[in-house]
């Protein structure tokens, strides 16, 4: 009995010997000199975390605030023939009541049907709307680390994870390859990668100069604020958790304050997800 907990309490001393070592090594990564391969490896995590997205159905919480009103749409979402669709399951926080949720269960049953019988022509259409605006959105990403001149600020520990912290403003030889992507020529960012995989945890930045849109017609204006905020689904895998935005902007010299913030909770394998939710009984 003597020697089975000799061998336990050695096992454990190992494992926290690896553990501290482990810790360790990340540690060493926060440095000025790694900044480089620590944004680089960062981007790459964060484009694996992108390209799984699709592959996963979730809760998503819209919260809209403008003009002083509040609004809140909460969605379950679903993959379904290659695209998302939405099923909306509360709004401004109070749940759909049970005759509300058997109308969005058969919206539901009706779209699946839908797409698997739709032309080719219909698809394609569909196809391109989803990938054209998540490839503006994957742009954003991927500029983000090619547009701000990273500098090390520190170290921080965010929901349990060790990070190093990268501050940094816009490059001055930043071109954007797009129109969304200008915004990033007049910012100032904060980067938070976890110092054990290189995943982000959390992104910021700040609009410090006007960035024209559409010309003089459209500008998007200093007081602009954006902060991502992403989270563990399984051990490869970093997703979205939170995405807020709040925009100053100028359309025809009048200025004008939206903001909103996105949550994305209860991840689930796309195919399970749908699977689970057809085998619900008729409510």
């Amino acid at each position: 009995m003597k020697t089975m907990r000799h061998l336990i309490d050695a096992i454990r001393l190992l494992m926290l010997l690896l553990t501290v070592r482990a810790c360790d090594r990340a540690m060493a990564q926060c440095k000025p000199e790694n900044v480089p391969d620590i944004v680089q490896r960062g981007a790459a995590a964060m484009h694996s975390d992108w390209l799984a997205f699709p592959d996963f159905s979730f809760a998503e919480r819209d919260e809209e605030i403008s003009k002083g009103a509040t609004t809140v749409r909460t969605y379950r979402v679903f993959m379904i023939e290659g695209t998302d669709y939405y099923m909306q399951i509360a709004f401004n926080d109070k749940p759909w009541t049970k005759d509300q949720l058997v109308q969005e269960h058969d919206k539901l049953l009706r779209e699946i049907d839908r797409r698997r019988h739709e032309s080719n022509k219909e698809r394609k259409k569909r196809f391109d709307r989803y990938w054209k605006e998540r490839n503006q959105v994957g742009i954003l990403l991927e500029q983000y680390v090619k547009a701000i001149d990273f500098r090390l600020s520190g170290e921080e520990i965010i929901n349990g994870h060790s990070a190093c912290v990268l501050d940094g403003k816009s490059r001055p030889d930043y071109r954007p390859p797009n129109r969304e992507a200008r915004v990033l020529a007049g910012l100032r960012g904060r980067l938070w990668v976890d110092e054990h995989d290189f995943h982000w945890l959390k992104a910021e930045g700040d609009v410090l100069k006007p960035v024209s849109i559409l010309g003089i017609v459209a500008r998007v204006l200093p007081g602009t604020h954006m902060e991502l905020q992403m989270a563990p689904v399984k051990p490869s895998v970093w997703l979205w958790s939170r995405f807020t935005v709040a925009v100053r902007s100028s359309i025809l010299w009048r200025t004008t304050e939206r903001a909103t913030v996105t949550t994305w909770s209860a991840y689930q394998p796309t195919a399970e997800a749908l699977t689970d939710e057809l085998a619900t009984p008729s409510r």
